[in-house]
């Protein structure tokens, strides 16, 4: 092949391809050309929406009623404070009460165990003998004054006796020993008192390391209990729930312990000072109206209604009519819109708004962005209304 073919050959390969670039430019120009085309003569622009077709929306009209606002909370029984066993006098243990273990239930003044006594009863001995010596020794000093007087008188008639002569400070010295005396004593038998360990209410035992024979100290705790009394439900309730309660403290609940069929009455007793710092929640203390409150153990879960104001004019509306937290679609003047609401209560299956204007009726079918704008066709109502 000659030099003169070979370049011919060259020029022609690199004209086809560039027709086949020129052609593959040609179809993506055509294809934005119809993608834009579709776009304009599409339902988003050119098109009036005159001209498009209606969309079909189910509607509610909402009715006006009066409404008891009710929070739902979840808890845990528990007790206003758990106290120490911690023995108020040391030594060995002689007795121990069949109640002195976990799970154990007491009544007040109920003795649950005993530290042996012989020290305290021989403290008790010594004290009284204190009190002999110091009442003798002050009778004997006011015998030595009565005399003092009489030769003071004999002496220096008419003349007032100095205090050192009528044995003064002797006899105030007299006075304070035979009062420190007599606090022995009743400390003695306070110590005595005290080594029979009981509590002034009626309780149960969480935690007992009580046994016979121990030797326990002053002020050591050996085990925890609580006042039977003193049980309460914590339930940690929002910011917007105390909200919607208004004065929560002195609200009734209806409360439900986990494993029990029967419902108990309570009252909101009062409210954590602050809020969980990790879960912004705040405490609400509830006091049961129990029969038998010693039954209800620390540890319980429990269900809680409480009962809130009543709000006057609210209008119901299903759940499927809100989108978001406080939106509604309704139909006005033929079209579909967007409206906002002040929900004022919010139940599993309804929520309550201030009262507001539903046009035609509150959209519950679903309503995506698009249809906003277009013109509605109600196509039948829910068989219930709210």
């Amino acid at each position: 092949m000659s030099a003169n073919e070979a370049s011919q050959g060259g020029k022609g390969r690199e004209l086809a391809g560039w027709l086949q670039i020129a052609g593959v430019a040609v179809v993506v120009a055509a294809a934005i050309i119809a993608t834009l085309m579709l776009m304009t003569s599409g339902e988003t622009g050119g098109a009036p929406a005159e001209a498009r077709a209606a969309a079909p929306v189910r509607v509610i009209q909402p009715e006006t009623m009066r409404h008891r606002v009710r929070v739902e909370l979840t808890g845990t029984v528990t007790a206003s404070a758990f106290i120490d066993i911690a023995p108020q006098v040391g030594g060995r243990i002689i007795a121990v009460s069949p109640a002195v273990r976990a799970g154990g239930a007491f009544e007040a003044g109920e003795v649950l165990f005993e530290i042996d006594r012989r020290d305290y009863e021989i403290a008790e001995t010594r004290a009284r003998a204190g009190i002999a010596e110091a009442s003798s020794a002050l009778n004997q000093l006011d015998a030595e004054a009565a005399i003092a007087r009489r030769e003071w008188e004999q002496t220096f008639p008419g003349r007032d006796i100095t205090p050192l002569a009528a044995r003064a400070p002797q006899l105030e010295a007299a006075r304070a020993r035979l009062l420190a005396a007599q606090a022995e004593l009743a400390q003695a038998r306070l110590n005595l008192e005290r080594t029979r360990v009981s509590f002034p209410f009626a309780g149960a035992v969480t935690d007992s390391r009580i046994e016979p024979g121990m030797l326990v100290t002053p002020g050591q705790p050996y085990g925890q209990v609580y006042a039977a009394d003193q049980i309460e439900i914590a339930a940690p309730a929002s910011p917007s729930d105390l909200a919607r309660l208004q004065d929560a403290v002195g609200r009734t609940a209806q409360i439900r312990i986990e494993g029990r069929d029967a419902m108990l009455e309570g009252r909101v007793v009062r409210v954590g000072a602050r809020l969980d710092a990790r879960t912004r929640l705040v405490d609400v203390f509830i006091a049961p109206e129990a029969d038998e409150p010693v039954s209800l153990r620390p540890g319980l879960f429990a269900s809680i209604t409480l009962d809130g104001p009543e709000l006057d004019a609210v209008m119901r509306l299903p759940v499927s009519a809100i989108s978001g937290l406080d939106t509604i679609h309704r139909v006005a003047d033929g079209r579909i819109e967007r409206a906002s609401i002040e929900v004022r209560a919010r139940t599993a299956d309804a929520v309550y708004a201030a009262p507001f204007d539903p046009g035609d009726g509150v959209i519950v079918s679903p309503v995506p962005d698009i249809l906003l704008g277009r013109r509605a066709e109600i196509v039948a109502e829910p068989a219930e209304r709210s």
